[in-house]
């Protein structure tokens, strides 16, 4: 595990990918594909940042600026999915 990041860190990021696997499910079923993929690219990387990210030079700080910055720019409904990091 990356020990960078406290149990509520890597919490959080469990949260986050829990409800985005949501999201993703609701878009594919609704025949959103794009939707779906930009949330199934922007999450995909979760993992690694709780596993190694440090290795990478990941941060949960990094992750949200790459990653969920974008994901919010092109579904803006999507705000709230970063909302356990807003907690920490």
């Amino acid at each position: 595990m990356n020990p960078e990041l406290s149990s509520a860190d890597q919490d959080a990021c469990l949260q986050i990918l829990e409800r985005g696997l949501v999201y993703i499910r609701v878009a594919a079923m609704g025949g959103n594909a794009n939707r779906a993929e930009a949330i199934a690219d922007a999450l995909h990387n979760l993992p690694r940042l709780i596993r190694d990210g440090q290795r990478w030079g990941w941060t949960i700080a990094g992750f949200r600026r790459l990653f969920l910055d974008e994901l919010v720019r092109q579904f803006p409904d999507l705000e709230g999915l970063a909302q356990p990091l807003d907690e920490l």
